[in-house]
């Protein structure tokens, strides 16, 4: 009988050690999957939105490109090269940026809002897109862009409403992989800083000034500029003034430094 009940005691523990064993490693899986951005990044959300369908005005879809980039690019302020816009959606960015001297990239992991994109491309004029061989759209993770050959390097990035889609998990990865992507010296980054507002939850979750300093100054970017957008060089309820949802905009360019 004592053999029997040592052996029970003996069983109880093992099994007590695996259950203990397993949750330490599921938890451990899980905050693999945070740290990385795995589960995020490839989440179903936005693919099954753009299923359900996205017309040009709805939801996050602005319908054109922010009066604060257009003014950009007639001012001539926009870096030529190899421009990259992620989370691209519809692709409003990428067409109005891409020129003769830029190529552009426009990235999404929704393959529906892809084709939406390349649909509207097929649609533009010349006046319209100036360059449509140069504007270009892909499925590609921003995080899992190649980063090992200086010619990979973009001179221009464009961010908007990118970030806050993300979870705020993978924000410092956000940061670092921006420093990889960007041309050391001369490569610029333009954020539009959107929602800031009082809210909890996401996405998109909230961002601020302080949030994108936080991120970007200690990985040797220098700020060229950041401030609050006047109405008039934001998208129409980006300017605090939808009651469904009280929210700003605001501006900032981000240069790396050399690397020397």
């Amino acid at each position: 009988m004592f053999k029997k009940v040592l052996r029970l005691q003996v069983l109880v523990s093992i099994s007590g050690a695996f259950k203990q064993q397993n949750t330490i490693i599921s938890r451990a899986m899980s905050n693999i999957c945070a740290n990385s951005g795995t589960s995020d990044l490839s989440h179903p959300r936005w693919e099954a939105m753009w299923s359900e369908g996205i017309n040009p005005g709805d939801r996050f879809d602005a319908r054109q490109i922010s009066p604060l980039l257009k003014k950009y690019i007639e001012e001539d302020k926009i870096p030529f090269g190899r421009a990259l816009v992620p989370g691209c959606g519809r692709g409003y960015d990428v067409t109005a940026l891409s020129h003769e001297r830029r190529y552009v990239l426009g990235l999404d992991i929704s393959t529906t809002a892809l084709a939406a994109a390349r649909s509207r491309l097929e649609s533009l004029s010349p006046s319209e897109c100036a360059n449509k061989n140069n504007a270009i759209f892909s499925s590609e993770s921003f995080f899992d862009l190649d980063t090992s050959h200086e010619e990979n390097k973009f001179d221009f990035i464009y961010d908007y409403t990118f970030l806050c889609a993300l979870d705020p998990s993978v924000r410092e990865d956000w940061a670092n992989k921006m420093a990889a992507l960007l041309r050391p010296g001369t490569g610029e980054l333009l954020t539009l800083i959107y929602p800031i507002m009082e809210m909890e939850g996401g996405p998109p979750f909230k961002v601020s000034m302080q949030l994108f300093e936080e991120l970007l100054l200690p990985r040797n970017f220098e700020c060229l500029e950041l401030r609050m957008l006047p109405p008039e060089l934001c998208h129409p309820g980006r300017d605090g003034t939808d009651p469904s949802r009280v929210a700003f905009t605001a501006v900032g360019r981000w240069r790396m430094k050399s690397s020397t």
